[in-house]
């Protein structure tokens, strides 16, 4: 019998993987964008990224290498911070009139996610793109086709390469919203660590921790699924050997390729759902202007003991998994802890601005995110204000 066995090029951090779409995982690969549109069906692709990423001298290469190619492309880079409906208007507009057949979305999560939002706007309508929050029951009819997506991060934090949706600001709710919808999965990711070497301590650190997020909270999600266990619990890992050493020294290609792989590890994990710390993220980004990354970082250990009575026994695992001392919760919490400071993170709630009148507020908003339901302890208003309390001052 003849077994299959994964095709690996040229390193042990360079190979291609079909897990949930096709990623193309490794430094240098970038020079593959062109090969990837012609297979993927567009020959006049639309580059949607943010502004400050349209600068950088990998995007000059980029659009090089696609015109030897036969490949014609056009940038569309108005993306400035977290995207919202009018950005999302505007883009579609954009890839409509431009007579475009594909997308090659470039850049960090908030890129990415404008990318896809914005290929559902141009199919479906702009007014329409609130019928895909996820959470709503059944996936709405769209009569256009949905234009194909080549996924290119260029940080190591959200996977939005690796799923499904796109998270907008609803400015008039004051929330942030989740798209979804199955053709919003790209048809082919290009994760070349080289493109993070720049990324500067701050975000290097901010992203790094939304990755342990949403592994870790993956992992603590009630719902039974070994093989997503396993997947977390390995992208956790791989945040142990890669953040710090990424952070401290953002030229390290390995540390950089541990930093990807556990972003699209974590995004691939929570297909098991995420939790509380999400939840609040969302509400708190929706309200104030917080990088998610440093908010869901914050938040990290607090949603740690909040779950504590549910998932000791996942977290023990954890611990001696990365062979941290005593191989138990308050190991890996204070692991977790240390992390974060190390990294410049706020200690508490009251170091992002947050205050005790906005608690309320944040919990109401916490509690319509979709992330909530799959959190391990249920949450209703009154736990969920003690648990913004706690995380206001503690540390």
């Amino acid at each position: 019998m003849t077994r299959f066995r994964p095709k690996i090029k040229l390193s042990e951090t360079q190979a291609d993987w079909h897990h949930p779409t096709t990623i193309r995982f490794g430094a240098g690969r970038i020079k593959e964008i062109p090969e990837a549109c012609w297979s993927t069906g567009a020959s006049s692709p639309l580059i949607i990224t943010d502004h400050g990423v349209s600068k950088l001298s990998f995007v000059k290469k980029i659009l090089k290498q696609n015109r030897e190619e036969s490949v014609f492309t056009s940038v569309f880079s108005e993306i400035y911070s977290e995207p919202d409906f009018d950005t999302i208007k505007y883009g579609a507009e954009r890839l409509r009139t431009g007579g475009h057949d594909g997308v090659i979305a470039l850049g960090g999560g908030s890129a990415l996610d404008a990318a896809k939002a914005i290929v559902l706007a141009a199919a479906a309508g702009p007014l329409r793109i609130w019928e895909f929050s996820a959470g709503n029951s059944g996936t709405p009819q769209v009569k256009k086709t949905i234009l194909p997506i080549i996924a290119v991060p260029t940080t190591a934090g959200t996977g939005s390469e690796v799923d499904a949706n796109a998270v907008i600001t609803d400015n008039e709710q004051g929330r942030k919203n989740s798209l979804a919808h199955p053709e919003l999965l790209p048809k082919m990711v290009i994760a070349d660590p080289e493109l993070t070497r720049g990324l500067i301590p701050y975000l290097t650190a901010a992203t790094g921790m939304d990755a342990l997020s949403h592994n870790i909270e993956a992992l603590s999600s009630p719902f039974f699924h070994p093989v997503l266990d396993g997947v977390s619990l390995q992208g956790i890992r791989y945040i142990r050997e890669g953040l710090l050493p990424a952070f401290h020294n953002g030229r390290s290609i390995k540390a950089r390729s541990y930093t990807m792989a556990a972003s699209i590890m974590g995004a691939i994990a929570f297909e098991k759902g995420l939790g509380v710390g999400h939840a609040v993220s969302h509400a708190i980004g929706g309200m104030f202007k917080v990088h998610h990354g440093r908010a869901i970082g914050t938040l990290l250990p607090f949603v740690l003991s909040l779950n504590k009575s549910r998932i000791k026994e996942k977290i023990e695992d954890a611990a001696r998994y990365l062979d941290l001392p005593g191989h138990d919760f308050d190991a890996f919490v204070n692991w977790v802890s240390d992390l974060k400071l190390e990294l410049g993170m706020p200690v508490n709630l009251k170091e992002l601005g947050i205050r005790e009148s906005h608690i309320p507020k944040i919990a109401e908003k916490a509690l319509d995110d979709a992330n909530i339901h799959t959190n391990p302890v249920r949450m209703d208003q009154k736990r969920l204000e003690g648990f913004l309390s706690g995380a206001l001052n503690g540390g």
